[in-house]
Order: C-alpha cells, then structure tokens, then sequence
C-alpha cells in the first residue's frame, strides 16, 4: 500500500501520467473529427516508397479506427507499466513514460500526415 501511495504522491510521475493522458485524449479527438469530418470510401493507410507508383496504399475508415485502439493501448499500457515497473526503479518508470509520450506523438502525426493526405 505504501509504494502506491509514493506512486500518486510522486510529482513527476503524475505529471507525465497527464502528459499522456492528455495527449490520447488529443489524438483520439482528432482522429473522430477528422473522419466525421471526411466522408471518403477510402483512406491512404500505408506508404510504401519502394512500389514507385503504387507507394501509396488505401484502405477503409477502419484500418485508421485502429489508430484510435492503438492510441488507447499506449496510454493504459504504459501507465500499468510504469506503476509495475515503480517498484523496482522510480527511473525507469520515468523512462517509460518519457517514451510513452514519443510514441504518442509518433501516432499523432502518422495519423493526421495520412488523413491529410486524402
């Protein structure tokens, strides 16, 4: 109970946990709007430089709804991971979450360079 409790009480910590939370909450708000907005049968959702012509492949609004599972699986994943990893190393749970907020704002810019692409 007590390593919990320095869990919430540590500043840092909750202040990457919001980091990351907000930014899901961003990405996820963005991505919504963005396909409300677009009403399109098909999405760029890959590039692929080396098929010259044909770099660019399409896809259903679907294959970008898993860009909004991914983003929700970053955010709970890498907050029960850095609670877990806490009790060993408080660094490491930094670290963690450091690279939790990277990879959020790797999947908001893919998503929004591929839905600006249509």
């Amino acid at each position: 109970m007590a390593i919990k409790r320095k869990y919430y009480h540590d500043h840092l910590i909750l202040l990457l946990n919001s980091v990351n939370i907000f930014l899901g909450i961003i990405g996820i708000g963005l991505l919504i709007v963005r396909l409300i907005s677009q009403n399109h049968a098909s999405y760029f959702i890959q590039y692929r430089p080396i098929l010259g012509l044909n770099a660019f492949q399409t896809g259903s609004a679907i294959n970008l709804i898993a860009f909004i599972f991914f983003i929700f699986f970053i955010v709970i994943s890498n907050s029960v991971l850095s609670f877990r990893v806490y009790l060993i190393n408080r660094h490491f749970a930094i670290v963690i979450l450091l690279l939790g907020i990277l990879l959020l704002i790797e999947a908001l810019l893919v998503s929004n360079a591929l839905l600006g692409l249509h």
